[in-house]
């Protein structure tokens, strides 16, 4: 069976840390985001080719859950999981644990392709969409996350 891509390992430092002595909402989103830059360069969006052609990605919208509280010096590390995508957008799943390997947060990322050149939305590069194609038939095989696609809501429908 396929496994998601392991994109980011870090420790939590201490300007990351809040008042309440946890890691900060935020800096999840910075880990996450981390990990999204390293999903792009895994499939061949690399920082210089992104100098070089300008497609690059945006983000269109994420989904941040908190799971379990995060401490100073934490060793956390991020999977990612391609969900779906076509030929200008792609949905991916990060799942962030800690060194124990116990789930501390997840993020559902929504994403664009956009040419910084041209100014506008495009179609993926070549290389990015052959990668994304083979990573698609190899996450295929893993269940989808079950809070995949949800939204927030105060009563379950």
């Amino acid at each position: 069976m396929s496994a998601a891509l392991r994109t980011l390992e870090s420790k939590v430092i201490e300007d990351w840390i809040d008042y309440n002595g946890h890691l900060n909402e935020a800096y999840y989103l910075v880990i996450f985001s981390k990990a999204t830059d390293a999903f792009q360069t895994l499939n061949g969006m690399t920082p210089d080719t992104i100098k070089t052609d300008g497609n690059t990605l945006f983000t269109l919208e994420t989904h941040l859950a908190y799971i379990k509280e995060i401490g100073l010096g934490a060793d956390v590390y991020v999977t990612s999981q391609l969900l779906e995508h076509d030929t200008k957008r792609v949905r991916i799943f990060h799942n962030m644990y800690n060194a124990q390997d116990e789930l501390l947060a997840t993020a559902e990322t929504f994403l664009i392709g956009y040419n910084l050149q041209q100014e506008k939305v495009t179609n993926f590069h070549q290389v990015f969409a052959e990668s994304l194609e083979k990573l698609a038939a190899e996450h295929s095989q893993l269940p989808m996350p079950a809070c995949a696609g949800k939204g927030i809501a105060l009563k379950k429908k």
